[in-house]
């Protein structure tokens, strides 16, 4: 629909923001499981993470002599990243869109809210698939050694979730640690029958995007994990099994992402569409991000 004089332009920032803005929220995997911390205003673009270290186990009793004067002391780590921006837009032809058979704008909108959500999802994969927490199909030593028959099985799984469950790393509230998987390894890991029975068994439990859930872990399936090559030239896909707490999302004040909407000539003949973001992901713990490499 056209901006005109007998219409009210700035009706139409808040209909399509809140159009892309509930499709991102929906939608966007690395929003859910991350801890979040909003950047004030006017305060830099460094967010720093505090993560307190576990107290060591008291396992002397106390006993009816005076109160131990030496308790226990406060162990705390900082991590520091950078807020980045990013955004994407579209021109679009006043005319163009009152001629077309489909609505233009609502189109735009529509991509450019895919867009957003798959340029914020791509940038935390990058960071959360680089850490050193490393677990590789087959029993093998390195990426190179993965020679194009080390698919991932659920041996795998278990074995991250004992990494996970050795450091002592907490579930999420719900009980489960999280899986983040291609959805080319969702063929690998389950054949159809166990998939409908995963389903099955997870039929109760209504978080968008869980496939299932098996050894304790929830499965969410996206095309934002990166693929690598090693040093022969073979595919290796990347997998991530975390627990709570395992890195951090940064906006600015609260807005992760916002909407443009600009004419771009004094008659209106031109429009801009498009979106914008405050957006950072950091890893905060090694040992709680466990991922799998495999063919």
């Amino acid at each position: 629909m056209p901006v005109t004089g007998t219409t009210n332009p700035e009706l139409f920032p808040q209909y399509y923001e809140r159009k892309l803005l509930a499709y991102v929220k929906e939608n966007l995997v690395s929003l859910n499981y991350g801890q979040k911390f909003s950047l004030p205003k006017n305060s830099g673009r460094t967010a720093v993470f505090t993560a307190f270290e576990p107290l060591p186990v008291s396992t002397t009793p106390i006993t009816f002599q005076p109160t131990p004067t030496s308790g226990a002391s406060i162990s705390t780590r900082q991590v520091s990243v950078n807020v980045e921006e990013y955004g994407n837009y579209i021109d679009l032809d006043d005319f163009t869109d009152i001629t077309s058979f489909v609505p233009l704008l609502d189109n735009a909108v529509d991509l450019l809210a895919y867009n957003a959500q798959q340029t914020l999802d791509k940038v935390a994969m990058n960071e959360l698939t680089a850490g050193t927490n490393v677990l590789y199909a087959g029993g093998v030593a390195n990426r190179d050694a993965l020679d194009g028959t080390k698919t991932l099985t659920k041996a795998e799984i278990r074995k991250a979730v004992n990494l996970l469950e050795r450091e002592n790393i907490p579930k999420f509230s719900d009980g489960y640690y999280v899986c983040i998987i291609h959805p080319d390894k969702l063929l690998d890991l389950f054949t159809d029958s166990e998939l409908i029975t995963l389903a099955m068994a997870s039929k109760d439990y209504l978080e968008k995007g869980v496939v299932g859930t098996f050894a304790g872990v929830k499965f969410i399936s996206t095309t934002a994990l990166p693929i690598v090559k090693n040093s022969t030239n073979i595919d290796v896909y990347l997998t991530l099994v975390l627990g709570q707490n395992a890195y951090g999302i940064v906006d600015i004040d609260g807005n992760t992402l916002q909407t443009t909407f600009t004419n771009l000539d004094k008659l209106g003949r031109v429009k801009t569409v498009g979106w914008r973001a405050f957006f950072a992901c950091k890893r905060l713990y090694e040992p709680a991000i466990v991922r799998i490499e495999s063919n």
